[in-house]
């Protein structure tokens, strides 16, 4: 009985570093994607990087993390629309994308 409580509780640590791995290297995977200072001329490259947000999203274990790549993700997604408005909006929208951005980096530290 001892041994199965032992592995049991084995098990609880090694999930939770799986875990912790998994975060650092989403967060490390993410942080590589973004640019620090968004640029609305490059819209063809944020739907693409977008995507890649998306994606390691899905196989973030951490919600917080994986929420926060979303929204940066739904950011870039904005860009192209963005990018064709005035330049009040582009401010708004590259406020907003810098917003999330730090997000991402609060929840990744």
């Amino acid at each position: 009985m001892v041994l199965l409580t032992a592995g049991c509780t084995d098990k609880g640590h090694s999930d939770k570093a799986s875990d912790l791995k998994d975060k650092a290297s989403a967060c490390v995977k993410a942080l590589r994607i973004v640019d620090l200072v968004p640029d609305p001329k490059k819209a063809e490259d944020y739907e693409k990087k977008g995507k890649e947000l998306r994606e390691l999203a899905k196989n973030v274990h951490d919600r917080d993390v994986a929420k926060a790549m979303r929204e940066v993700a739904h950011q870039y997604g904005m860009a192209r629309a963005e990018a064709a408005r005035d330049f009040g909006r582009v401010a708004v929208w590259v406020k907003g994308t810098v917003t999330n951005i730090k997000a991402l980096k609060k929840v990744c530290a």
